[in-house]
């Protein structure tokens, strides 16, 4: 498996959680339905660790739909209504060398 974080900063952090909570929406939305058509796609999370970003980490079967999936985002946040406020993304991207889930029901 392969996964990209994807880390934007927000640049006016007087309006961060009213900028959060519409980037939110827009994302559940439209972006995400987006993510899911791509192959091997496995999940996508969004954190805001401290309240100054916005931090994705997207899961793929493999390299190639992870690169598709910042290929989407970078198209999404290029005309997202947002786009001025949020920072260009710093990418990380790798081989998943650990992963491991709760089996559903187990807690």
């Amino acid at each position: 498996m392969y996964a990209t974080i994807r880390r934007y900063t927000v640049k006016d952090l007087t309006n961060a959680k009213e900028t959060f909570k519409a980037f939110k929406q827009r994302l559940e939305e439209k972006f995400v339905p987006m993510l899911q058509d791509v192959s091997g796609f496995h999940c996508y999370y969004v954190l805001t660790p401290d309240n100054r970003e916005i931090v994705t980490v997207s899961i793929f079967e493999d390299r190639k739909g992870a690169q598709e999936s910042t290929r989407r985002a970078a198209e999404f946040v290029r005309t997202d209504p947002l786009k001025d406020k949020l920072s260009a993304p710093q990418v990380t991207e790798g081989d998943l060398l650990v992963s491991k889930e709760a089996l559903i029901g187990a807690h």
